[in-house]
């Protein structure tokens, strides 16, 4: 038992890096580097909207937008259309369905029935994009990327979202955030939704 514990005691000091003290001089000493967490860039796209007018990242130069995610099938995604149209500013919301299969392809359908739904005009353009959906690893809807004036990702939001006041603060966060390769984000992101 006596050696078993000496055994362990020895491990243990080992694994810890404290087998000896080590003294550093001014030469010595370990420099810290601060790096910035990394930020994503939102890729670039391009798309014929439900009115057959081309759309593309291009026109949200300098400008902070959100990239929505759905499918027409997504019932309980309208919810979440409705409140984030009712909170991003005109012209900022790109809406994209990630479904590739041929009868759900027609978005005007899509756009139509979902204004039949929620009983008011949608004026966000409702894109075909199921590779734009790969490429930013879409996997759950509704999913919402909020990307910010220089066109980095800022925020995601997986899931149904309805509060006004919360899509509010996110919105003004992504307005107002930078990113720096040297010090990173201000503000800081909030988590991402999982």
């Amino acid at each position: 038992m006596k050696r078993w514990l000496a055994l362990m005691t020895v491990l243990t000091m080992m694994l810890a890096g404290c087998v000896t003290e080590e003294t550093v001089t001014g030469e010595e000493e370990p420099s810290v580097v601060v790096t910035a967490p990394t930020a994503m860039m939102f890729p670039s796209w391009s798309a014929y909207d439900h009115n057959n007018l081309s759309h593309a990242n291009d026109e949200f130069s300098n400008l902070s937008y959100m990239a929505y995610f759905s499918a027409p099938w997504c019932a309980h995604c309208e919810s979440t259309i409705d409140a984030y149209d009712q909170v991003i500013p005109e012209g900022r919301i790109a809406v994209f369905s990630m479904e590739a299969r041929e009868e759900y392809a027609n978005m005007s359908e899509w756009q139509n029935r979902t204004e039949v739904n929620l009983n008011r005009t949608l004026t966000r353009p409702f894109m075909l994009h199921p590779e734009l959906a790969k490429s930013v690893d879409v996997k759950s809807i509704p999913h919402a990327v909020f990307v910010n004036e220089q066109g980095y990702v800022y925020h995601v939001e997986i899931g149904k979202e309805t509060n006004l006041t919360y899509i509010q603060s996110m919105w003004d966060l992504t307005a107002s955030a930078r990113f720096n390769t040297t010090t990173g984000w201000s503000p800081s992101p909030p988590e991402a939704a999982a």
